[in-house]
């Protein structure tokens, strides 16, 4: 490990845990024990963030902080042990983590471009970029990369997806989706992923960006007419947090405009409420957005029908 050194503001956006929390298991459970800057503000060494991110981790699967908090790095991992699937990483995420861990100037961006290419946007989206996500999340966690390394994945997918969404036509915008996340929710390469997937099916995109108020969401639902409003969640927030966030959300919209949550964070969710659709994977949206067509047809045909 490298002897970085953490403000309480990044420990709380690269852990997931807030400030608060971090002063309560400070006081309460002695963990963590950061030190002070000339400033008299906290710093953590990379070792209390490691420990964090996997605390956070274990913690939202059901276990108590209490206890998590009195263990060792080591240990923690065990406990997040998960059974060797190196088999069913596809090849080309294989061959991009291998690229990802040989440093900057390897040639990651213009390998990820050729996968495109090659491949084509949807199994790109779906193949590719997926289970590259999950990968690069999971070697942080086991500290094969660095929060360096993830920042650099981050933003050269973000770029790839960027320009790949640019450069689908419009579709006829039916229907038309709003697409951003929840308040605190700071990743946004999910909204990027949908946004290129609902425009491969013709969808109309209204892209937004992360962290909206949820009174923002509801003007910006009405004022752009979307009949959908699209939520990405990752597992930052924890899936409490993100349930009572889609319920309020859903008390605050019109009854006519849906919501349809995605991403990691939503997995361990089930069925909430009438107009909150959960979606495990992208490879849903295909039906989603049939279903949607199909209504909207059949109330057209009943109208035709009835004139």
């Amino acid at each position: 490990m490298t002897n970085c050194m953490f403000s309480i503001s990044d420990i709380e956006r690269e852990s997931g845990i807030s400030r608060d929390t971090l002063r309560v298991w400070e006081r309460r459970y002695g963990f963590p024990t950061p030190s002070r800057n000339e400033r008299g503000e906290r710093i953590y060494p990379d070792e209390q963030l490691l420990r964090l991110r996997l605390i956070k981790q274990l913690q939202d699967s059901g276990m108590q902080p209490g206890k998590l908090v009195k263990l060792e790095y080591q240990q923690l991992q065990q406990l997040t042990f998960q059974p060797d699937n190196s088999a069913l990483v596809p090849a080309d995420v294989k061959m991009l983590m291998d690229i990802l861990t040989s440093g900057f100037g390897s040639g990651l961006i213009s390998q990820l471009d050729t996968l495109l290419h090659q491949r084509g946007l949807r199994y790109f989206l779906t193949d590719v970029v997926a289970p590259m996500n999950h990968a690069v999340g999971q070697a942080w966690f086991e500290g094969r990369v660095g929060i360096l390394d993830e920042h650099y994945y981050a933003e050269t997918i973000r770029t790839v997806l960027t320009v790949a969404l640019n450069g689908l036509p419009p579709g006829d915008g039916n229907p038309k989706i709003m697409l951003t996340t929840l308040p605190g929710e700071q990743h946004g390469i999910g909204l990027l992923m949908a946004a290129c997937m609902l425009r491969l099916e013709g969808a109309g995109v209204v892209l937004i960006g992360v962290q909206t108020p949820l009174e923002e969401i509801v003007r910006g639902a009405i004022e752009s007419g979307c009949s959908i409003v699209g939520i990405s969640c990752s597992d930052y927030m924890g899936r409490r947090t993100i349930a009572s966030q889609l319920v309020k959300l859903r008390a605050l919209l019109p009854e006519g405009v849906a919501i349809w949550a995605g991403g990691s964070g939503v997995r361990t969710l089930t069925f909430l409420k009438d107009s909150i659709r959960l979606f495990n994977d992208l490879d849903q949206i295909h039906a989603a957005v049939q279903a949607v067509l199909n209504v909207a047809a059949g109330a057209k045909y009943e109208l035709i029908a009835g004139t």
